[in-house]
């Protein structure tokens, strides 16, 4: 009985293998930088395409810059013409069935 009383009294305690708290603090504060940049970088993005759709209006959306400065009040006539018949024919399927 000595020996199995010996085994269980010198057995040693397990060794912590997680992290210290400097290490926790310093992921926790790289996150929130990352949060931050992520944030701000949407923010500027948000920004630009406000900025965009205010001189273009909604067609700087759907089109380039360069696009939409190249366009004539023809071309959009053939867009809308295009879009327009593109929804009828949905429409008249869409009845059929």
């Amino acid at each position: 009985m000595d020996s199995i009383s010996d085994n269980t009294l010198n057995t040693q305690p397990a060794q912590w293998n997680g992290l210290t708290m400097d290490e926790l603090r310093m992921r926790r504060a790289k996150m929130l930088v990352r949060r931050e940049v992520k944030r701000a970088t949407l923010m500027h993005q948000l920004e630009t395409k406000r900025d965009e759709v205010s001189r273009n209006g909604v067609r700087s959306l759907l089109f380039t810059p360069s696009t939409v400065a190249g366009l004539k009040k023809a071309d959009y006539a053939f867009l809308g013409y295009k879009a327009i018949m593109l929804l009828v024919r949905l429409y008249t399927r869409r009845k059929r069935r």
